[in-house]
């Protein structure tokens, strides 16, 4: 509806002044003076009323559907220009455009994990996960990643007081095991017990890495850092936490090295929460054909569709060196442009490939190869048993060693006899002679 109203100059006082650089803030649309003032300085209550009419059609509050805020019953409420002292000052008068401040999106962040879709399932009823290079992927990956990092979560499970995995004791183990076997099923689960395992001790170190960092970094005092107990952990267990374990020089030291090393990278994977595994998997056709490490390494690289030059520079040296030698391995080739490989795990394979699953191949085997080992195996067959004889051969050889240097000491020690018996024979002789020989003993007896 149109306002015909005149600005009434008696009424002056009964307006609040307010002034043009407050008026200016959380606008969104500002119209011109031109559109509200006509050339004559008069006001145009037409633009006004349009204005207000089509804010009145979107739904939005104008200033004749809430209280006067001048103290009268005026539809348009006015301000003075910029610089204009008050309302005796002459200025022409502007109508306020009263407008709704914008309001801040919150951020969207996740929420606490309820593992719901696990939560409800009925009694012997189990989801089906998919392992594919040692971890879990397909429909099914993230409820299963989701209820482990529940259960290693869930003090009533694993112990607080504990500094590391190890502590925590087998029965710890059967018990998450049990529970993991209850809500999930794969034909070969056992087989890949390990590594399951080596995924909780993942989530349960990154959940004791969030409480320090939530809730004792942020204080002051080590009095605040007990009284801030998180949810979920009762306060006596919480104090051992803080006091034997966060502020321990030990931990501190660890602390400090491990962000160091976290710095350290400089080429860092932008696929969120899924897994390289998980990229893998899905870029592997229905043959079976898996794609190349080098096509891997720059999907998971790239940021918004680009890749950053570094990582845009080692994708040019890992094609360069395949073209050089293109019967290379993957571990080879990645040593070969990023250095030796700890045990952990391999750059570009993700956690659940380690060096030792790609220099021990088990599921793919070249005929060659086997052939190779067959002859070798042969090879070593023979070998054996040549060995055997020679070592049979041998044995008679040291018995008839044995049995001649026992036979040596037998004619040594009967030689030495006869000298003996021959060389006392000789000095019986010898003493017979000279005494039948003696004749001036005999002169000398007959005198």
């Amino acid at each position: 509806m149109k306002s015909n109203k005149v600005f009434d100059a008696s009424k002056r006082n009964n307006v609040r002044f307010i002034q043009p650089s407050a008026l200016r803030k959380n606008v969104r649309k500002r119209q011109s003076f031109e559109n509200i003032i006509s050339t004559d300085g008069a006001i145009n209550h037409r633009t006004m009323d349009s204005r207000v009419s089509s804010r009145r059609a979107h739904g939005a509050r104008t200033s004749s559907d809430t209280e006067p805020i001048a103290g009268n019953n005026e539809d348009e409420f006015f301000m003075y220009g910029e610089g204009a002292d008050g309302p005796e000052s002459g200025e022409p008068l502007i109508q306020q455009d009263f407008t709704e401040p914008e309001v801040v999106k919150k951020k969207k962040v996740r929420s606490k994990n309820k593992c719901k879709r696990v939560g409800k399932l009925k009694a012997g009823e189990k989801l089906s996960i998919v392992f594919f290079l040692n971890g879990p992927v397909g429909v099914n990956r993230n409820e299963f990643t989701r209820y482990l990092g529940k259960l290693v979560t869930d003090n009533t499970i694993c112990p607080v007081r504990v500094h590391s995995w190890g502590e925590m004791g087998n029965d710890v183990e059967d018990h998450l095991w049990a529970a993991v076997k209850e809500k999930f099923t794969n034909p070969e689960m056992e087989a890949y017990r390990g590594h399951i395992f080596k995924k909780m001790v993942k989530a349960w170190t990154n959940y004791r890495s969030d409480l320090n960092l939530k809730y004792v970094k942020p204080c002051q005092s080590l009095e605040d850092a007990i009284e801030n107990v998180p949810c979920g952990i009762q306060k006596d267990d919480w104090e051992w936490l803080v006091t034997e374990h966060y502020l321990t020089e030990e931990f501190k030291k660890i602390s400090v090295r491990n962000a160091n090393n976290r710095a350290q990278g400089s080429m860092p994977c932008h696929l969120g929460s899924m897994s390289i595994g998980e990229l893998t998997y899905q870029m592997t056709d229905k043959e079976g054909n898996m794609p190349s490490f080098t096509k891997v390494f720059s999907c998971s690289r790239q940021k918004g569709g680009a890749i950053d030059p570094k990582s845009a520079r080692k994708e040019a040296e890992l094609i360069e060196t395949m073209h050089q030698n293109p019967g290379i391995n993957g571990l080879d080739l990645v040593e070969k442009c990023f250095g030796p490989q700890k045990h952990g795990g391999i750059l570009g394979y993700g956690s659940g490939i380690t060096p030792k699953d790609l220099r021990t191949p088990r599921n793919e085997k070249n005929p060659e190869v086997e052939a190779q080992l067959q002859r070798s195996e042969e090879e070593k067959a023979a070998l054996e048993e040549k060995n055997g004889a020679l070592e049979a051969e041998k044995a008679v050889i040291a018995a008839e060693k044995e049995a001649l240097f026992h036979r040596l000491n037998n004619m040594e020690s009967n030689y030495m006899v006869e000298l003996r018996s021959l060389r006392e024979m000789v000095m019986l002789q010898q003493t017979t002679w000279s005494s039948l020989h003696r004749p001036h003993d005999n002169h000398n007896q007959y005198i």
